[in-house]
């Protein structure tokens, strides 16, 4: 073979490697080109992340927020969720939280399943330490001695009436006979069944709706 054929080879053996370096440098950038949505920005979250992060939350009753909320919005029946006897209703109601069932609420079931009440009664409301402890002569006399946060001992003021004590009174009477001391910083709703109850005998002229310690303070 002369110089030349050698020469010709050689040029033509360059010349197929780099044409194959050539499709595969293309055929690379082929398969980058294709790659999806490669160079573009990401996604913002949702406005309403946070919100929907919420609703999925159980409260201290392990009941979803968003069940609660479907509740207050009645797009949930009480005859769907009230397991008492129908003793929860919707009338005196004021806030989603106060939407649960005395049954949803362990230390309420506790009470009942140990003293073996709950053989004979579907409802705390029925039970004969809540008749004793709601019971109104037993709430005046209960005031004077519980103190709130600042010391202040339970009693009207202002244009506050009697029925308005008493409500607020219960309302922590009847959390620590249920739940036993949680400190100040802590607070709960009560059932449906038991705010009813309450706030049918000593009816208040503007209801407010249950409140967390933060919200209160």
């Amino acid at each position: 073979m002369s110089s030349d054929d050698e020469l010709s080879t050689s040029a033509s053996s360059s010349s197929d490697v780099a044409s194959l370096h050539s499709e595969e440098e293309g055929e690379g950038s082929i398969n980058s080109i294709v790659q999806p949505y490669q160079d573009e920005p990401l996604a913002d979250l949702p406005a309403d992340e946070d919100t929907q992060e919420e609703d999925d939350e159980d409260d201290e009753d392990g009941i979803r927020f968003a069940t609660l909320e479907a509740r207050f919005n009645n797009k949930e029946s009480v005859r769907d969720w009230c397991l008492c006897g129908g003793k929860c209703k919707f009338e005196h109601l004021a806030d989603a939280r106060e939407y649960r069932c005395c049954r949803e609420i362990g230390a309420a079931s506790r009470i009942m399943t140990f003293d073996g009440s709950i053989e004979s009664i579907s409802c705390i409301t029925q039970h004969t330490d809540y008749a004793a402890m709601s019971n109104r002569e037993v709430l005046k006399h209960v005031a004077p001695m519980i103190r709130d946060k600042n010391g202040k001992t339970y009693r009207r003021r202002g244009n506050r009436s009697e029925n308005d004590l008493l409500r607020a009174v219960g309302y922590r009477w009847l959390v620590r006979f249920m739940c036993g001391y949680l400190g100040w910083d802590n607070s709960r709703p009560l059932s449906a069944c038991i705010y009813h109850d309450m706030r049918t005998r000593y009816p208040a002229t503007r209801l407010h709706g249950y409140a967390t310690a933060e919200e209160r303070s």
